[in-house]
């Protein structure tokens, strides 16, 4: 009797972590392979930017996190490299925006979130970079 309980349980676990990350704007193509992300501070309750990089397909996300006006930016760069490729999301709260790059498999790169204002605005209050894998 307690098995089925338990499948039952678990089934509806995950039909409702699936339901949040939607709803949230996290994006589908997340769920394969290794996700690495990266947010805009390291203190939670004041992070307002957060930028993903799915392993699989290389999929580059960035989604606004507080309803506080402001656009994010999602950041990569190679390895220690100083040139910065920027990628705006001005949807709004709790929308995310995804971008498919493409790698070479096993490239590393860095990724961060920032915040922006507007498409012609210039990134700040970046978070630390963060090591991702293609």
């Amino acid at each position: 009797m307690r098995k089925p309980h338990r499948r039952l349980t678990t089934v509806l676990g995950i039909a409702a972590a699936s339901a949040s990350a939607l709803a949230l704007g996290i994006a589908p193509a997340q769920a394969a392979g290794n996700v690495f992300e990266a947010s805009n501070s390291i203190i939670s309750s004041e992070v307002t930017a957060m930028t993903y990089f799915a392993e699989d397909g290389e999929i580059l996300t960035a989604l606004d996190m507080d309803k506080d006006g402001h656009g994010t930016a999602a950041q990569w760069r190679y390895n220690s490299s100083s040139a910065t490729h920027s990628y705006y999301n001005g949807y709004g709260y709790a929308v995310s925006h995804d971008w498919n790059l493409s790698f070479p498999e096993g490239t590393t790169l860095q990724i961060r979130a920032c915040l922006q204002d507007g498409s012609s605005g210039t990134p700040y209050d970046c978070g630390g970079w963060e090591y991702a894998r293609a």
